[in-house]
């Protein structure tokens, strides 16, 4: 009897912890190498500010709402990062860990001052392909947050790794979002 007992309540920490880490897990993501995203989407760009923004309720619901997806449990503020050329805003940078197949996906999106995407680069990953595909990344060019940016819509899977490639057009579609309605 005690060692039923002693099995339950183990079974249920496990589960408990694994429901955190799994909330935890989707959306805290670091800037890893600012220096080689700002060469590569903001060429001539030297520095970045970093501005911290929290939603409203409204502004939470809203931004569910364009994604069709609730937010992240710890996605109660975002990091902006203000890319400066002379001391002019060019763009912004933002980041999101999404879940792929065999684990995190983070991804990195250059934003130009008309809220397109100038580039995206995933800075880790553990899938079995390569996510930096410039065929895949380049669909991403251009879009905005009104776009769909969705596998099987306007966005080609790469070979055989569609939920890798999900998510990485998912984190696009949720940052370009968050800065379109963060930004107002």
């Amino acid at each position: 009897m005690k060692r039923v007992m002693i099995v339950t309540v183990l079974i249920g920490l496990t589960l408990a912890l694994s429901l955190v880490a799994s909330s935890a897990f989707a959306a805290l993501c670091v800037w890893v190498n600012p220096d080689r995203d700002i060469k590569n989407f903001f060429p001539g760009a030297k520095s970045y500010t970093t501005e911290m923004k929290t939603y409203t309720k409204a502004q939470g619901e809203l931004i569910e709402k364009r994604l069709e997806a609730k937010l992240d449990p710890d996605e109660n503020e975002f990091k902006f990062y203000r890319v400066k050329r002379d001391g002019k805003v060019t763009g912004t940078v933002l980041t999101h860990q999404a879940r792929g197949k065999y684990g995190a996906v983070q991804v990195v999106v250059g934003i130009g001052t008309d809220k397109k995407v100038i580039g995206v680069y995933v800075q880790r990953h553990r899938e079995p392909t390569n996510l930096n595909k410039a065929s895949f990344l380049k669909q991403f060019k251009g879009k905005d947050a009104n776009d769909p940016i969705e596998v099987g819509k306007d966005i080609t899977a790469i070979n055989g790794h569609d939920k890798s490639s999900q998510a990485v057009a998912f984190s696009v579609k949720k940052i370009l979002v968050v800065h379109d309605v963060l930004s107002k």
